[in-house]
């Protein structure tokens, strides 16, 4: 019988047919829900729009307190080549400041005793000397004769090369104690060094130059090995692993493991306030203070060590290069200062700092800042006409040929009051003192007509950002009062960024969530009921299609029945 589901199999009539447009005629309620809620969601995205547009205005005002917006300051030399720097702070009275530097600030420093290293070994090859750099194959010029140079020959075969090669006119030696190489002329004459095609850097390491009948190296040759352990780095001092404190911070080392580049790398990272460096031409170890001014280096060699002694740093050959502290007169004030940057610490100006790269006069000029005023400004003036042209558009009753259109928030209370209050709030008195009280005092005003604002007064803006600073301080920054805080009170009542939904849009938002929820469970209960009419319907159907069926076969077994007996 399951054929007789099939609409008019038996009867002819197609029912399916009737039930579908039954259906249809049914579910008018369920199109004019939908499209309702099709409205409302149109309606739900005009808010939307206008409460960002709220907020992208709201974050315009918030930042108008900024150290760096309508508040700032800027501080510029009136010689625009220099190149001091000055930096000024909302705070900074306006107004000019003469710096006159006589003496510029420099750092001290601890100049360790020369040679800490090991004298040179005569029989060494000149590949293993303790040099600090390494010398180069090739050959040099002496008195216009070469003299082969390897590094596979010891120091002692180079200085006899260099006599046998001038015949002995030139004799070279090594002087131990002085750790420097001396040539002579024992008959007399001026000894002459090098070529312009010399390939070997040899009489540069040993610092030889031309000179008279006697010349000696200009320097101790003998250096440290930066890089191999403490025990193996040529130091004419033994030394064990200890501790040792540089202005009062603890320095450890294992000579074993430790290089020398590792203890200054150590004293560079730490809070000892010094930078650490080995300087090749004198031989020795300098330790120079981060900062400048009139200020010591301090060396103590607590873990007995001996390192600071192996370098120089506490011996007798140590010496303390004292740092100078600057002297400036500001506005014909002499003041002294350890740096060379000047701040309300050595002034008295609050905010304002100059630093100083030479020593002379510069004329600071402090005064606001108004190409950062106007940039802020003109973000609020821009935000500000974005949201009540949104709010416009949204509301907008048009006639056009006698078609009236209007815009999905058209009569919406809540907007009116919103575009209205704003423009109220933003020309209201903030009844404080001085001589901004308005933004109309600032030269920002609107067209009378349209709800829209601009800068129409652009001397008067920078009038009052140049010389009233404070004015405009007070108009923008006074709590309850103030226009930033008037603004952000009433945007906050329009409504919220994040959260819960609050504020004049925010309700609207709720209502409208709740219509749609609403709506949904009216569509969910017609449909639930046009089903239960289409089953109904269909089984009535399929009930007259069964029937009539069997009225057919019947009425046919009846006819076959009678037919046969009239036979």
């Amino acid at each position: 019988m399951a054929g007789l589901q099939l609409s008019g199999l038996a009867s002819g009539f197609d029912w399916k047919g009737i039930v579908d447009q039954l259906e249809q005629v049914n579910r008018a309620p369920i199109n004019r829900m939908q499209r309702e809620k099709s409205a409302l969601s149109t309606r739900t995205s005009a808010l939307n729009e206008v409460r960002s547009l709220v907020s992208s205005l709201r974050s315009s005002v918030s930042a108008l307190r900024s150290e760096n917006a309508l508040l700032g300051k800027t501080a510029t030399f009136e010689n625009s080549t220099t190149n001091w720097t000055a930096a000024a702070a909302r705070a900074t009275p306006a107004g000019e400041y003469e710096f006159n530097v006589t003496t510029l600030a420099t750092r001290a420093r601890l100049e360790g005793g020369t040679g800490i290293g090991s004298t040179l070994d005569r029989n060494a090859l000149l590949s293993d000397l303790p040099l600090g750099r390494t010398i180069t194959n090739g050959f040099i010029t002496v008195n216009n004769t070469r003299v082969e140079i390897a590094s596979t020959d010891t120091l002692d075969a180079v200085l006899q090369k260099i006599t046998t090669a001038t015949g002995g006119t030139v004799v070279a030696d090594y002087n131990q104690a002085t750790d420097r190489l001396d040539l002579s002329m024992p008959g007399g004459g001026n000894i002459t060094l090098g070529a312009g095609n010399d390939t070997s850097n040899f009489l540069q390491v040993m610092r030889l130059s031309s000179g008279g009948s006697s010349v000696s190296s200009s320097g101790n040759l003998s250096s440290i090995h930066l890089n191999r352990p403490i025990d193996q780095a040529n130091l004419a001092t033994p030394v064990t692993s200890g501790q040792f404190v540089v202005n009062g911070a603890a320095i450890d080392y294992d000579s074993t493991t430790d290089t020398i580049q590792d203890v200054l790398a150590k004293i560079n990272s730490s809070n000892s306030g010094v930078t650490a460096t080995y300087d090749l031409s004198a031989g020795r170890i300098v330790l120079t203070n981060k900062t400048t001014g009139n200020v010591g280096v301090s060396v103590v060699d607590s873990g007995g060590g001996g390192l600071p002694q192996a370098l120089g740093l506490t011996t007798a050959g140590a010496s303390l290069v004292a740092g100078v502290d600057a002297v400036v007169q500001v506005n014909g004030s002499t003041l002294t200062s350890r740096s060379n940057t000047f701040d309300s610490t050595i002034h008295g100006v609050t905010g304002l700092s100059v630093t100083a790269t030479n020593t002379g006069t510069q004329t600071v000029t402090v005064k606001g800042d108004t190409t950062s005023a106007r940039n802020a400004l003109n973000d609020f003036i821009s935000k500000f006409n974005a949201l009540q042209a949104g709010i416009e558009k949204h509301t907008r009753v048009t006639n056009t040929e006698g078609k009236v259109t209007a815009g999905v928030l058209a009569g919406s209370r809540e907007m009116a009051d919103i575009s209205r209050s704003l423009r109220q709030s933003v020309f209201l008195s903030a009844g404080v003192a001085g001589s901004v009280q308005r933004l109309s005092d600032l030269g920002i005003t609107t067209s009378g007509i349209e709800n829209t604002i601009s800068i129409t007064g652009s001397s008067l803006l920078d009038d009052k950002l140049t010389n009233a600073t404070d004015d405009v301080r007070s108009f923008l920054t006074t709590a309850g009062t103030g226009f930033i805080a008037r603004l952000e009170s009433m945007l906050g009542t329009s409504a919220t960024d994040v959260g819960a939904a609050s504020g004049k849009i925010g309700i609207q938002l709720t209502s409208i969530e709740k219509q749609n929820k609403s709506l949904d469970r009216q569509i969910e209960d017609v449909e639930r009921r046009l089903a239960m009419q289409r089953q109904m319907m269909e089984s009535s159907f399929i009930a007259m299609e069964r029937a009539q069926s069997q009225f057919q076969q019947q009425s046919s077994y009846l006819q076959r029945t009678f037919s046969g007996n009239n036979k």
